[in-house]
């Protein structure tokens, strides 16, 4: 008889003992007590470690291994491999052959399958067969609300330490300097999701302590971005981008800078979202708002952070979206929108990383951030509303995300609290 799943729902079924225990024995007839069915282990080695199993009068200490098949034993090389000799106890949902540790001695085998609670796996199939938003939408509502906020508290912890091995990079390659780690996360960020790579060079080669330097004048901070982006090379009709241009050689020649390889994108893209306005944008940031990132990581209230970020554009932007091509006249300061992207991808999850690595504290200042940022709106943030689940801040926004994305669509039920809960109830 098929098994039609993996070896981690099996592992999900022996973790919580989901099984008929009164009737186990193994494949040569031996009855077996499971004292302590063992720690799942997540990193290498056997499945489970530190069980206790009785087997006929003994009591055995040491690991448990989980295969669909008994044969994935060789198959995987633990009949090979020192560190499975220690295994006590294989469980298969099918035994097909007799298992060996590399000592030579035989293990003891269940073939599972047979003594496994049916009402368990059915509800684990209702869950993978589900072609709902998220697999278990139609009985969130059999869920606490309490339950359901602890893991969402787990998520957004779980999200913003995704975060922190990008940072932690920056930190290295920085040698440790503070103020280059953020300023590039803010750089980065202000790529948006199209051209955050591009930006991301920029920010390591134009460096934190060039921009300090020259923060005074706006001008050459756009002479920097924008010859640093590689958007100066042209000879065009326009006095201001040819004075850009000639500030830029200035500058390059100065400290021997060169541009960057990556290539900026501009297709199907909103006209304040263009490579240019953010440029412009993040030229001003830096010359309006120079002790911006010191300031930051003196961790003020968040009010204190969004007053900062109100300020203007050079005047040759509020006409243009591009070079050399005038438009209708319009200001580009940075949005309330972009401003909470900007906290979303920078600012909160550095001050998370800055929190936990440099403060030695707990990271409260970051999640009360989250608690005064407006939640995101889009679709997905829509669909978990329908099914029950509703975001006030972007505390709870980010959290739903995280969810979906790396739970819910590729189904790793078995590793979500919630479903875990669903499948026990």
């Amino acid at each position: 008889m098929s098994f039609g799943y993996n070896e981690d729902l099996l592992q999900f079924i022996w973790e919580y003992q989901l099984y008929n225990a009164a009737s186990l024995i193994t494949t040569d007839g031996t009855a077996i007590q499971i004292i302590k069915q063992g720690n799942l282990n997540r990193s290498n080695g056997p499945d489970f470690e530190r069980a206790e199993i009785r087997i006929a009068n003994t009591t055995h200490h040491g690991s448990v291994e989980i295969h669909v098949d008994s044969r994935e034993w060789e198959q995987h090389g633990h009949h090979k491999d020192l560190a499975f000799n220690t295994v006590v106890l294989h469980v298969c949902y099918a035994v097909s052959k007799e298992s060996y540790r590399q000592d030579g001695t035989k293990i003891p085998t269940i073939a599972i399958g047979k003594f496994i609670n049916q009402s368990a796996l059915h509800k684990y199939q209702e869950l993978m067969a589900n072609k709902a938003f998220v697999p278990c939408e139609r009985q969130l509502t059999n869920m606490s609300f309490f339950d359901i906020n602890i893991w969402l508290d787990r998520m957004i912890v779980e999200r913003l330490e995704a975060r922190c091995t990008l940072f932690r990079t920056y930190l290295t390659s920085s040698n440790d300097n503070w103020n280059q780690a953020f300023f590039t996360a803010i750089v980065r960020s202000f790529g948006m999701p199209t051209n955050t790579e591009p930006f991301e060079e920029i920010a390591l080669k134009v460096t934190y302590d060039l921009v300090q330097k020259h923060h005074q004048s706006l001008f050459q901070l756009e002479a920097l971005f924008f010859g640093m982006a590689g958007l100066l090379e042209e000879p065009k009709e326009d006095n201001y981008y040819t004075g850009l241009k000639n500030e830029w050689g200035f500058l390059k020649a100065k400290y021997t800078l060169s541009s960057i390889t990556s290539k900026l994108k501009t297709g199907r893209m909103r006209p304040l979202n263009l490579p240019t306005v953010k440029l412009a944008q993040l030229a001003a940031f830096f010359h309006h708002v120079p002790q911006f990132i010191p300031h930051v990581l003196k961790l003020p209230p968040i009010k204190s952070v969004k007053e900062m970020l109100a300020f203007s554009l050079s005047e040759y932007w509020n006409t243009h979206y591009n070079f050399d091509k005038s438009s209708d006249k319009k200001r580009k300061s940075i949005s309330s929108g972009f401003v909470n992207h900007l906290f979303l991808n920078a600012i909160v999850p550095f001050i998370f990383f800055y929190e936990k690595e440099k403060m030695e504290t707990a990271t409260d200042k970051a999640i009360n951030y989250l608690y005064h940022i407006p939640s995101e709106k889009n679709s997905i943030i829509s669909k978990w509303k329908s099914s029950g689940i509703e975001s006030n801040n972007a505390l709870t926004s980010q959290a739903l995300l995280h969810l979906y994305k790396i739970y819910c669509t590729p189904q790793r039920c078995l590793e979500c609290s919630i479903g875990k809960k669903l499948l026990l109830n």
